[in-house]
């Protein structure tokens, strides 16, 4: 079993985010359904999301993470979930920044649960 020792901080957080934009060329986002449905509902298309969360995501959003991918046989690359506010819509966000490049959205969809923001006292 793999165990991640990370410092959990502002200035980590702000490292992740900025890698991840780094290679905004190579975002792309599962098609699952609740992904989709959630586009829909927001009247935006996937660009414009990822747009969106490249211009505002920033460490205040963080939820969780660095995780380890649970398929088997595991993908390699770390798992992150930050939460965004798009369109009144309270967004679940989930990505893996996999070893091949690319950062994969898991999941961008209508949050099913209270978001629980590590560095704030408010969840949302």
């Amino acid at each position: 079993m793999d165990v991640y020792i990370i410092m959990i901080n502002q200035e980590a957080i702000e490292s992740v985010i900025n890698r991840i934009k780094r290679k905004k060329y190579t975002w792309k986002m599962s098609q699952r359904v609740e992904n989709l449905n959630t586009l829909s509902k927001l009247k935006l298309t996937q660009q414009e999301v990822f747009n969106y969360i490249f211009d505002v995501l920033t460490w205040t959003d963080y939820i969780s993470g660095p995780e380890m991918d649970r398929h088997y046989p595991p993908i390699p690359g770390e798992v992150w979930i930050f939460g965004l506010e798009i369109n009144h819509v309270n967004t679940y966000l989930k990505f893996q920044d996999r070893t091949d490049g690319i950062i994969f959205w898991i999941s961008i969809h209508e949050a099913r649960f209270p978001l629980h923001y590590y560095f704030s006292e408010q969840d949302i």
